[in-house]
């Protein structure tokens, strides 16, 4: 049997099996995957696929593993299992003997998980249509009425006579007016998105197996059982219940958050790593490509061009004390915005055909000041409300400055000055959970586009050098590099360049160990403002120049040039700056 057409009693029957068949990657590529379509070409029960991101734990959920039915009208009974289903069932004639010896009670994590977020629309998994079931007769949408079997929430973190909530769109025409009615949250409330997005998709997800081994933030590939539950979409009589926010947040309809529950979950980071000798024999001339389009794009300046090719295959590989190698952030300023005003957003438009996640944060005195950065914990809902910042590894944080004003700033904004600070320095955003703040590590790239030194802390400043010519014509070069990327080939030599880079390992032997040490007193002597911290970032960024021009290690002609390169991009700094700089 195919694994889409897997049934939750074929996996239970023959799980040894159908494990070993899902670690092959060519038969999960065969499972449908609910991101990019409706869920109305799904029915309940089958087997797919979802992407996502951790976005909350919730607490765990008691069910019955297995539960006794008896039949009213022979009295036999047996056992059924609840696992895999959200819900315990049995037909007209029987009943759940919930009292039973037999009865055994276990319990599954649950995480709210989400599309990740910032992905960009050519790093999505198209799906083929005729992986798609376009027969709606099949799909579960058939209500509790009409069903033929009697169906019985069996998870305790539900109360007894607590039932599901539905949206406003369910409300039946016999339903109480809707100025009678208690308030309903929005769906915006419900799917919690830390930034837009218009396809966007939440699963609440159920894991048997190594339940607690996930992180806040984690990205998934989930195979699993899908859930469209009508239960779920039940609204109680009590309208004490519909006021209640806790419940409308944890237990929305099947038709909003479905339920998926969960055969198998692979962390994509170690999906990440690879290597392709062939694409390394070719990293110099890649580079050449991708460096050539950065800089035209930045007014011809070739040495913005290599701050910014290290910066999108930054990494962070070591983290000690309050030092964070590997993070490479970047300000690049003294653009002339005054002619070209779309510039950053024409920078990021290209910038997104090439890495796979990244957002744009238009970053005026209002967004400051009004825009939630820091994910906060909602006691009233029980749930972690998101933020701007709560993002996955690697995507990339583009913070456009042109448009910030002088003004007011509020104890709001002030709040999120200082985790985008703190994001920049340490990798970390430390969540709101009211009493106490918690730090969580990241890596999140962080690329600020500014017409003079930005207002956010960052070591890395690169005031551009215009080239006149290519300012003149900067319309045409624009156009040119759109043209120049529409080559498949080369635009997927560059995605592929990119992304296997930022995970390449490196290692600095113990001669350029020893230059570098040697290099670092000649340093000090010539300035004593000179200290450890600036020494690390130049170590990094040499680093990183090795890297992209595929060498796993640091020689004595790429150390120079990173130091060359250094030394030209603080001279280009006010006086008052280049002192430290580095």
């Amino acid at each position: 049997m195919n694994a889409k057409e897997w049934t939750r009693d074929h996996f239970m029957s023959n799980e040894s099996a159908c494990k070993l068949i899902l670690d092959n990657s060519e038969a999960l590529g065969e499972i449908p995957c609910i991101n990019s379509s409706s869920l109305d070409n799904f029915k309940d029960g089958q087997l797919v696929r979802f992407r996502g991101m951790v976005q909350d734990m919730f607490n765990p959920e008691y069910y019955f593993e297995n539960y006794e039915v008896t039949d009213t009208r022979t009295g036999e009974s047996s056992l059924r299992s609840g696992i895999y289903m959200d819900s315990a069932r049995c037909l007209p004639h029987e009943n759940i003997s919930l009292d039973s010896q037999r009865n055994k009670n276990s319990e599954r994590q649950t995480y709210f998980i989400i599309s990740v977020p910032g992905l960009n629309e050519w790093a999505k998994e198209k799906v083929p249509q005729t992986n798609i079931k376009t027969n709606l007769k099949n799909v579960s949408k058939r209500s509790l009425e009409t069903s033929n079997e009697e169906a019985m929430d069996c998870s305790e973190p539900i109360k007894k006579k607590e039932k599901i909530l539905e949206t406003s769109e369910s409300t039946t025409k016999d339903s109480a007016p809707k100025e009678t009615r208690p308030a309903i949250v929005s769906k915006e409330h419900i799917l919690n998105f830390p930034i837009p997005n218009d396809d966007g998709k939440a699963c609440i997800v159920k894991i048997y197996e190594n339940k607690d081994s996930h992180k806040l933030n984690e990205v998934l590939d989930i195979i699993g059982f899908l859930s469209l539950d009508p239960l779920h979409s039940a609204i109680h009589d009590s309208e004490d219940y519909m006021d209640d926010m806790e419940i409308q947040t944890h237990h929305p309809p099947a038709s909003m958050v479905p339920r998926l529950h969960a055969v198998k979950v692979i962390p994509l980071a170690k999906n990440e790593i690879f290597n392709d000798p062939q694409l390394i024999s070719k990293a110099e001339c890649i580079r050449g490509d991708l460096q050539m389009v950065l800089g035209q794009l930045l007014f011809g300046d070739q040495l913005a061009a290599d701050y910014l090719i290290c910066h999108l295959i930054s990494s962070i590989y070591m983290r000690k004390d309050f030092l964070c190698l590997g993070s490479f952030p970047l300000n690049i300023s003294r653009f002339p915005l005054e002619k070209f005003k779309t510039f950053p957003k024409e920078l990021y438009s290209m910038l997104a055909q090439l890495i796979p996640k990244s957002h744009y944060v238009e970053l005026t005195l209002d967004c400051l000041n009004n825009l939630n950065f820091i994910p906060q914990k909602d006691y009233d809902c029980d749930r972690l409300t998101s933020g701007v910042l709560q993002l996955s590894d690697h995507t990339h944080l583009v913070i456009d400055e042109t448009g910030l004003t002088s003004g007011q700033v509020t104890p709001c904004g002030r709040n999120n000055y200082n985790a985008i600070n703190t994001l920049v320095q340490f990798q970390k955003v430390a969540y709101d959970f009211k009493f106490y703040p918690m730090d969580y590590e990241t890596d999140i790239p962080v690329l600020i586009l500014s017409t003079v030194k930005s207002f956010i802390q960052c070591n890395n400043q690169v005031a551009l050098n215009v080239d006149s010519e290519t300012e003149g014509l900067f319309p045409q070069v624009v156009e040119a590099a759109q043209q120049y990327l529409k080559d498949e080939d080369r635009l997927n030599n560059i995605r592929q360049y990119l992304h296997m880079l930022r995970h390449a390992k490196f290692e600095f032997d113990e001669e350029m160990t020893e230059v570098i040490q040697e290099d670092f007193v000649k340093m000090r002597h010539a300035n004593k403002s000179y200290t450890g911290d600036d020494l690390h970032t130049l170590m990094v960024f040499a680093r990183l120049m090795s890297l992209s021009y595929g060498k796993n290690t640091l020689t004595i002609d790429l150390w120079k040039k990173a130091f060359e390169l250094e030394a030209e991009r603080i001279a280009r700094l006010p006086k008052r700056n280049n002192q430290v700089q580095s």
